[in-house]
């Protein structure tokens, strides 16, 4: 009898070991979900704040909400390195959009990949742009965020990016599926 009761006792152990080790598991599959889904979110709101519709006036400020305030942003426009503030950025495009006459702008996500590692993320961002139409994309390229994750949730810390053009095409593993680290 003694002898029953040590081996249930001890199979009871066992099991109740093997599924908290389980539920464990799980808690960091979903944890990891809940952090590439916030860090994915954060890209699309980044993007979501420089899109309008036609006849929808821009609110330019709500364009720092997504980013911190020290955020950097670099590109490669005209085959030279641009480097601009938070600030200075929201200051160029809305020239761009006044001087270009534009009266509609959306961007968006094609494919991305993101890499992530306590409260740093990375998320490289193929992207499609559309302006005064969106009969057809008038530009593609590659953005590379970088994002930190602070009190009000993860923020862009950087971008940098460069446009596709003929000497320069997005390579098709940017282009596939969604994928997450």
């Amino acid at each position: 009898m003694k002898l029953l009761s040590f081996v249930s006792t001890l199979s009871f152990l066992v099991f109740i070991s093997c599924n908290t080790s389980d539920k464990k598991n799980d808690l960091s599959v979903t944890r990891h979900t809940t952090e590439a889904d916030a860090i994915k979110n954060a890209v699309a709101d980044a993007y979501r704040s420089i899109s309008f519709k036609q006849g929808q006036q821009l609110n330019y400020a709500d364009i720092k909400k997504s980013f911190i305030p020290q955020a950097s942003l670099i590109n490669f426009g005209d085959d030279s390195l641009q480097y601009m503030t938070i600030d200075r950025f929201v200051d160029f495009y809305k020239g761009f959009i006044d001087s270009n006459k534009v009266s509609s702008f959306y961007e968006e996500e094609i494919s991305g990949i993101t890499e992530q590692f306590g409260r740093v993320a990375h998320r490289i961002s193929s992207y499609k742009t559309y302006m005064n139409t969106m009969d057809s994309a008038a530009q593609r390229g590659v953005n590379s965020f970088q994002l930190v994750k602070t009190l009000q949730g993860w923020k862009v810390s950087s971008i940098i990016w460069d446009i596709e053009s003929p000497k320069l095409k997005i390579p098709d593993y940017y282009l596939k599926a969604e994928t997450a680290q």
